[in-house]
């Protein structure tokens, strides 16, 4: 059977059966728990406080039940951790990601067969990309339709749409790092990677948020900062292996990156490639994402030996670490990110067990380290395994692309009461600035 990319796909999974009188708790999304998450016994050095928060659900269902107002609790009663607001977040108020009826499903042949996951992105002029072998694909979500597809030399290993959304940043095997024209799809130029070896792969991509230059990490663990004209500004080997992910910060002041089941985040200044903190530890690294308002604080997603999942919050400037970590006993992290709409965490949960008759991921939303707000997947087994994660240029769209092969766009914010602040300066203005006044250019 001829599969096409971003072909539509129908969803085959078998429903639940339904009681005739009584209809199954799925059924009402608004009961969904947004506190509690999994019923697994947790131990005791977890934080997730299961009899405290399961006190305030109570008192909070009989406060709805009675029309009363909730009793304001003292910061005497609560830990000293929960004092402190884990990160800035403007959580949202109901559960808002779609249920099964409502997700748009694309096909993504061969995406099953990539070592690396991020092979998706979404541009700012709404238009969705995906890199499969030696081909990339364009999908409007205005005209929900194929529009266009590009050829690159090399197999692809992962690709990023710049801040302008004019150009399309393709890391390919062989050295090689594609930059290619979005209106045209078609290659502008080449960059080749720095480093010392006579081949390589480029695994990871970011843009400054400036659009201004760009970091590319290569399989054999070395960075290089590119400036938008192709100019190499600095190129340095930054940690052992292949690098997994590389994220620039939000004020173009800091780079963060992690290898292949490696267990060390590394810290470099921007963009001249400094070492500036590393981070060891003995959890497997899965993620980096840095918070879109408070832009030094890096989330890192790890997974310890028993698989389970870990967050950590560091602090780049003061080099402070909180660590968190999530209860359930079956679930194992595959990706995080920060929504630069609400401030919120989105995290794609695997449950590895086994016994199980068929994988199955949660998407879980989370306002701080304790507290879900939302989350999807809870008694449905047709989401498989969520390998990677990107918003929409507005943030009320959230595409996940899974180890199925499927594309699938949620809704994940109402698009009613949309706020844009025009005025708002970006958080990298002030560097740029800076860098104008001193040296009449900026390549951040």
């Amino acid at each position: 059977m001829d599969r096409t990319t971003f072909g539509i796909k129908t969803l085959n999974a078998q429903r639940p059966r339904v009681d005739r009188f009584v209809a199954p708790r799925e059924s009402f999304p608004e009961l969904r728990r947004r506190v509690l998450w999994g019923h697994c016994a947790r131990r005791p050095e977890d934080i997730w406080y299961p009899k405290y928060l399961q006190k305030k659900n109570y008192r909070k269902s009989l406060d709805e039940a009675f029309g009363l107002e909730p009793r304001k609790v003292q910061e005497s009663e609560l830990p000293d951790q929960c004092c402190r607001q884990s990160w800035p977040c403007s959580p949202r108020k109901k559960c808002c990601l779609s249920s099964a009826d409502n997700v748009i499903i694309l096909d993504l042949p061969t995406y099953s067969d990539a070592e690396f996951p991020e092979l998706v992105d979404w541009s700012n002029d709404n238009v969705l990309v995906a890199a499969l072998g030696m081909k990339y694909y364009k999908w409007s979500w205005g005209t929900q339709s194929s529009i266009s597809q590009g050829i690159t030399e090399q197999g692809v290993h992962c690709c990023k749409f710049d801040p302008r959304g004019e150009q399309l940043l393709l890391g390919t095997e062989m050295k090689t790092v594609e930059i290619h024209d979005n209106a045209l799809s078609k290659r502008i130029s080449s960059k080749w990677c720095k480093c010392n070896f006579m081949y390589c792969s480029v695994t990871a991509i970011d843009w400054s948020p400036t659009g201004n230059s760009f970091v590319i990490g290569c399989s054999r663990g070395w960075l290089c900062s590119i400036s938008r004209n192709g100019y190499f500004i600095s190129w340095r080997e930054a940690i052992h292996g292949a690098i997994l992910v590389v994220r620039v910060s939000p004020n173009a002041r800091f780079v963060a990156a992690a290898a292949v089941n490696g267990n060390e985040v590394v810290v470099l200044t921007w963009p001249d490639l400094e070492l500036y903190s590393t981070l060891d530890s003995n959890w497997t690294v899965k993620a980096l994402t840095w918070h879109p308002w408070r832009s030094s604080l890096l989330g890192i997603g790890t997974i310890k030996s028993n698989l389970h999942t870990r967050i950590a919050l560091w602090d780049a400037p003061s080099s402070k670490i909180r660590e968190s970590n999530l209860g359930n006993c079956f679930y194992t992290l595959n990706a995080m990110l920060f929504s630069h709409r609400t401030g919120e965490l989105v995290l794609s949960l695997w449950n590895f067990d086994r016994s199980h008759p068929r994988s199955c991921s949660q998407l879980v939303v989370m306002s701080d380290s304790e507290t879900v707000v939302d989350q999807w997947g809870e008694g449905r087994h047709f989401l498989d395994r969520v390998k990677s994660l990107v918003f929409s240029p507005d943030g009320t769209k959230l595409a996940t692309a899974t180890a199925g092969e499927d594309l699938i766009i949620w809704n994940f914010l109402p698009e009613d009461n949309i706020r844009k602040k025009k005025d708002n300066k970006r958080f990298s203005a002030i560097p740029v600035y800076l860098d104008q006044a001193s040296y009449g250019s900026s390549n951040r």
